[in-house]
């Protein structure tokens, strides 16, 4: 039997942002971030940009911070 392990998974939210929730699965990472944020009128998750973090990538969207 397959065991998935857990990954980071990045997303973007409709209008513009980012962040980032652990699943093991893509489907389970967009449920995980559904349910994270579905008391937001603002923060809504794209389903469409979810993808697996890479360290580049992280560094790339955490570089609008620094």
């Amino acid at each position: 039997m397959a065991q998935f392990k857990l990954k980071q998974y990045m997303f973007t939210f409709e209008g513009g942002g980012w962040n980032t929730v652990w699943a093991k699965t893509k489907a389970g990472a967009i449920k995980a971030a559904a349910l994270e944020y579905k008391d937001s009128d603002s923060l809504n998750p794209r389903k469409e940009s979810f993808h697996v973090a890479t360290e580049a990538g992280l560094q790339s969207a955490m570089s609008l911070f620094y």
